[in-house]
């Protein structure tokens, strides 16, 4: 049963109860990502969410990791584009102390000077080891090139002399300004009642944070695509490929599940074309793969890739080849009916992840305002047919709409650039 609320203070809650797990996963998330800040606060939206785990005024750091550890639990956060989110896993019967715990850290955080100092050196760190990922490297460099200075392209963790800038001021505003219950959602699954978790999140959250304040969170606006297709040259001896398209959102859920069984079939499992394909048959490659990422106003529909330098031309001639079979023959009822039968596999699986479903509930309130339960989604993507994502091929499957960026190689530069045909 899921049950949605609205609490006095202005926060959103999302329940899902299941009575044959002894677990329960909430997640406290707030409508704020590094691509609502602007260029003065590059980096705190990631750099606050590490400091609220260094003491309150009721814990040291330490007092919190054991509030959690000594009964099992799991206690972590993280921060991307457009959300961030605080959540615990635990046995159910302690829901009160995951709803204290995450209360006091999000709304009791001191953010202590010599902390915020110690903090510097661990995310400075963290970029550092990204900066060592090719992978990273090169989505980085993609949407650079796509999408220019918009802040969705801008690095999540900042840059280096962005998280050198931080103060204790800095993160005592930012935290005024957008920690509010008025931009929180909380998300529960698990077995625990909706009555006591209603009842524990009024005694715990804040009574009111839309307080006495005019900041406003600048308005989202969609990235304009610019047109790129790029070798970089880089210190590795692996060339990463990313390739992809951008789309508008649709609220609708049935295009959003048209579009996952058509990512399926083409590129997001074993049995997919680009897997068979492209490494199975040809040896391109070692991974290759579609994914799809969902912001306000745009989505993105990726191809990635690694290989050789060697191979790299080969395997954008033959990402081009299956992009003229997809729209020569487009998919079979039984390639349609696999990826169904994969994803619907999927979700069944992942009934048994309370984190999962946590999680699950606030990407759909968020993308389309309401929630499906488990069964209505399978019984929607045991309704898509190839009819359905014919507008997907008609619409996005052309080559003008296509972005590259292959990194990697030092000598990458000196290959001719190969381009889509189809």
């Amino acid at each position: 049963m899921i049950v949605q609320k609205k609490l006095n203070n202005g926060a959103s809650v999302l329940l899902e109860t299941v009575e044959t797990t002894e677990v329960v996963s909430i997640g406290f998330w707030f409508n704020i990502g590094s691509g609502d800040e602007n260029d003065t606060e590059r980096g705190l939206t990631h750099f606050l969410e590490h400091m609220v785990f260094k003491g309150t005024k009721k814990r040291t750091p330490l007092q919190i990791a054991q509030a959690i550890d000594r009964v099992g639990g799991v206690l972590n956060a993280f921060t991307e584009k457009e959300q961030t989110c605080f959540y615990c896993t635990l046995p159910s019967e302690y829901l009160e102390l995951a709803i204290d715990v995450l209360s006091d850290m999000i709304w009791g955080s001191i953010f202590p000077e010599e902390e915020i100092s110690r903090e510097k050196l661990v995310v400075i760190n963290e970029i550092k080891a990204t900066q060592d990922s090719p992978e990273e490297v090169a989505y980085e460099l993609y949407l650079r090139e796509m999408w220019g200075n918009h802040p969705l392209a801008a690095k999540i963790t900042g840059e280096l002399n962005d998280i050198a800038a931080i103060t204790k001021k800095d993160l005592l505003n930012f935290h005024k300004n957008r920690y509010k219950t008025t931009n929180l959602i909380v998300s529960i699954a698990g077995n625990f009642s909706p009555e006591q978790a209603l009842s524990l999140l009024e005694k715990f959250l804040p009574e009111d944070r839309n307080e006495r304040d005019n900041f406003s969170p600048a308005e989202r606006i969609a990235p304009v695509r610019k047109p790129s297709w790029k070798y970089v040259s880089g210190n590795f001896k692996q060339v990463q490929l990313y390739t992809g398209i951008t789309f508008p959102v649709s609220k609708n859920i049935q295009d959003f599940y048209s579009f996952l069984v058509f990512s399926t079939a083409f590129g997001e499992s074993m049995s997919s074309r680009l897997f068979q394909n492209i490494r199975e048959k040809k040896g391109l490659c070692y991974s290759i793969y579609s994914l799809r990422s969902y912001f306000t106003h745009v989505a993105e529909w990726l191809i990635y890739a690694n290989t050789s330098e060697d191979l790299f031309t080969r395997l954008i001639e033959s990402l081009n080849e299956e992009f003229h079979r997809l729209l020569d023959t487009f998919f079979t009822d039984m390639e349609i009916k696999n990826a169904v039968s994969h994803l619907a596999g999927g979700v069944i699986l992942s009934k048994e992840d309370m984190e999962n479903r946590m999680k699950r509930m606030v990407r759909q309130y968020l993308m389309i305002g309401e929630i499906l339960d488990i069964s209505q989604s399978i019984e929607i993507l045991h309704q898509i047919e190839v009819h359905h994502i014919q507008s997907i091929k008609e619409q996005y499957i052309r080559s003008e709409l296509f972005n590259l960026l292959a990194y990697g190689s030092r000598n990458l530069k000196k290959y001719r650039l190969v381009r889509f045909d189809f």
